[in-house]
């Protein structure tokens, strides 16, 4: 597994640390050359958090070793604890003063990794607190409104489609054994975005069927650190009432411990769209991570203190 760990050039002194939990595509975690929101984020990150930053590329990503597409939930998560523990046993770091930050599918990692350790304070971008079958059919629903779906054709495929992630994420059932049995499933498993045969977005069922598994929410509820949520105006891939969720667990047990905070414009991207339905098509987009790093890097260096 290869990680990534950068700290302040001149840096001689033990600093705080942040490790940053990615999304669920396959991508590596390597900035290169890449000038989109994701990459613009992460080298603000790098470049202005003045704190030592460490990224894991999962495995089959990047450099590390194995085939991203067969990753389960419980390996992906047990490799962040390994480099997390790597991070903690760092020379450069102060040990009192880790985050974690966690986007997109990292929001949903972030409380199980930091739960248990001694951690400053974790923010999330992108993610909520609800389920991964809740999650999966709000992003089906959305993907149709904004494509300008009929009311009736939406009833139809959502019906349809809970049906669907019913059996494969409730059931544990797998998509290509029920298709192999029932022509209506193969067709019904098809209007599933990013279906394949056995993977979803590129990622195993198995992943998926254990990320439903996950108790997110329990997991913010005995989380005893400072959070911050980020979340974009535009973002479609997440939805409000989720991220909201978080804030609303975490202060329910400990009042002001979590701050929800909605950007306008922003997508799930960090580029900035005129509306909702642009971010959507990808219309007229603008890199734009300094909106959400401009509340971030202020917060983190606030706990730091």
């Amino acid at each position: 597994m290869r990680t990534l760990l950068t700290r302040p050039e001149g840096a001689r002194r033990r600093i705080p640390a942040i490790y940053f939990v990615q999304w669920l595509s396959c991508d590596t975690v390597e900035i290169g050359q890449t000038t989109d929101g994701w990459a613009q984020m992460m080298r603000i990150l790098v470049q202005d958090s003045g704190m030592v930053v460490m990224r894991l590329d999962k495995a089959g990503a990047g450099d590390s070793e194995g085939v991203c597409s067969e990753l389960d939930y419980e390996t992906e998560l047990a490799h962040h604890k390994l480099a997390l523990q790597s991070l903690i046993q760092s020379p450069w770091i102060d040990r009192e003063r880790i985050f974690v930050f966690g986007a997109s599918m990292g929001a949903n990692f972030a409380p199980l990794l930091a739960n248990g350790e001694h951690v400053r304070g974790v923010a999330v971008w992108g993610g909520g607190a609800q389920s991964w079958f809740e999650r999966q059919l709000g992003f089906e629903r959305r993907a149709l409104e904004l494509s300008n779906t009929s009311g009736a054709e939406i009833d139809r495929r959502i019906r349809i489609l809970s049906r669907v992630y019913s059996a494969v994420l409730l059931d544990g059932s797998r998509p290509a054994d029920l298709a192999s049995r029932d022509p209506d499933f193969a067709a019904a498993w098809q209007l599933a975005t990013g279906a394949e045969s056995d993977t979803q977005f590129g990622r195993s069922i198995i992943f998926h069927q254990q990320a439903q598994a996950q108790q997110w929410a329990r997991a913010w509820e005995t989380l005893n650190a400072p959070v911050l949520v980020l979340y974009g105006e535009n973002d479609w891939y997440a939805c409000v009432e989720s991220v909201e969720l978080i804030g609303s667990i975490v202060n329910r047990s400990t009042s002001g411990r979590a701050e929800v905070r909605i950007l306008p414009g922003v997508d799930h991207h960090f580029t900035r769209y005129r509306s909702k339905r642009d971010a959507f098509t990808s219309t007229g987009g603008v890199p734009d991570a300094k909106a959400a790093m401009d509340i971030l890097l202020p917060w983190l260096k606030r706990h730091a203190e």
